[in-house]
């Protein structure tokens, strides 16, 4: 998902560094890369999220006109379940089902955390550049 704030005029390298704090405080392993018109910052490794893959947010532009997108990637294959949790169960599969819907709600909550986190620091850091 990705989202683009325009007129904010904010400091894009305390920015990075706020997103840097956020994973940080969650026990991610946090690293950070600067690429031409920004940084990309990789996020994986969570005790709290329990996620399988990592994070990547990316963040493009100019202090006044900006993209913010994050990502969550997958490590090796998606599992799919082509069969319902009660007839996984049988098979032994429930466990991993289970497992499955907890990552996904991991994930959901970590993308709702940082969405609102990144507008309160905006909010903060506005005509900061």
């Amino acid at each position: 998902m990705q989202r683009r704030w325009s007129g904010r005029n904010v400091d894009l390298g305390k920015f990075s560094s706020c997103l840097c704090e956020f994973f940080s405080e969650r026990d991610f392993n946090v690293r950070k890369e600067d690429v031409s018109g920004g940084f990309r910052i990789f996020a994986e490794g969570s005790s709290v999220f329990e996620l399988d893959g990592y994070v990547s947010v990316n963040v493009e532009g100019c202090p006044s006109d900006f993209v913010v997108a994050l990502n969550f990637y997958r490590k090796g294959r998606r599992r799919s379940f082509p069969t319902g949790p009660l007839t996984m169960a049988l098979f032994g599969g429930g466990w991993l089902f289970l497992q499955h819907l907890k990552r996904e709600e991991n994930w959901v909550k970590l993308e709702k955390e940082f969405w609102r986190y990144v507008e309160n620091v905006l909010l903060r850091l506005s005509n900061s550049a």
